[in-house]
């Protein structure tokens, strides 16, 4: 079994890296957006295509993977829910914006690395699996719930706008559209030339230490702002429930491949989207949204190290 550690460790290492040159100013706050936007627009878009577009379509397509994340994320909204409602008394769209917290991990900037360290680089393209999910799935549930909150009150949009911009959301993804054109070249059974997949390699390999450089910039200057106790419950949803949601799902799920059980836990017990803070400023919770995130981020590095020194033992 590789020594839990030696995957953790070095992916702490590079987000404590990203806070100190940004603390030291280094690293520029107001470069961060920026460099958010490389690795989302630029280095991510050229790993997925380079990597589905060397895949056979049926290696591809893991609809288990799918599935299971889906009912998982949805299970883990409904436990957020039903404890911000009933518990502390949130509003609807309060719940939602919590549930958004707990449902949706960071599968980008800190799954990619941590599945690469842990599983292999030729594991690392099933975040893809997860952002799918995330984006057809996860967010638009919860912006759903969160409009019909607001609609209880006289504030919510129209639901057929929500719907319209969750649409163009996916259409203008540019993970969703790499994703899309790497499918039709594996199907079509052509071979990338060398000209094109050397420098797509080059860009993507880029993408996993920037992502988490990113990561810890981002976590200067944030304080903890909010209710502790609601703070201390989204952390604990989402790097312990949401995980023990997809063991629930796998265990009535019909003959799943152990690796991919392994990396749906692993998916599952990250730390919160980097896209809360911005869905939560939406709907008044910025502050809150923000302090969580910082929460998990850290809290993390002990969760993981529990989830992955269970779950590599089902692939070892």
């Amino acid at each position: 079994m590789p020594n839990i550690l030696s995957i953790i460790v070095p992916v702490f290492a590079i987000i404590g890296t990203g806070y100190f040159l940004a603390k030291r100013d280094f690293l520029p706050k107001d470069s961060l957006p920026m460099l958010s936007k490389l690795v989302l627009f630029c280095l991510i878009p050229a790993l997925n295509f380079g990597t589905i577009a060397r895949m056979k379509l049926e290696d591809v397509l893991v609809w288990d993977f799918l599935g299971v994340y889906a009912i998982g994320a949805l299970l883990a909204q409904l436990v957020a829910v039903l404890v911000f409602k009933g518990w502390f008394g949130n509003s609807t769209t309060e719940a939602a914006i919590k549930a958004l917290g707990v449902s949706m991990p960071n599968s980008i900037f800190v799954g990619f690395p941590v599945v690469t360290q842990a599983f292999g680089p030729e594991w690392g393209h099933t975040f893809m699996f997860a952002v799918i999910i995330e984006n057809i799935v996860t967010l638009p549930s919860v912006l759903i719930m969160a409009e019909l909150g607001n609609s209880q009150h006289g504030k919510g949009a129209n639901l057929g706008l929500v719907l319209t911009g969750i649409l163009q959301r996916l259409f203008r993804n540019p993970i969703i559209i790499s994703m899309t054109l790497g499918l039709m070249v594996s199907a079509s059974g052509l071979s990338l030339p060398e000209a094109i997949s050397k420098p797509l390699s080059v860009l993507g390999s880029a993408a996993p230490a920037l992502a988490l450089l990113v990561i810890g910039g981002s976590l200067v200057g944030t304080e903890m702002r909010g209710n502790l106790r609601e703070l201390g419950t989204v952390s604990a949803i989402k790097l312990l429930v949401h995980p023990l949601m997809i063991v629930l799902v796998l265990l009535v799920w019909p003959a799943v491949d152990p690796m991919i059980m392994a990396l749906l836990i692993v998916y599952a017990a990250l730390p919160s989207a980097a896209i809360f803070p911005i869905i939560g400023g939406q709907y008044g919770q910025r502050d809150f949204c923000a302090s969580s995130l910082a929460l998990t981020t850290l809290a993390s590095f002990f969760s993981l190290a529990l989830v992955l020194s269970l779950v590599l033992t089902l692939v070892v």
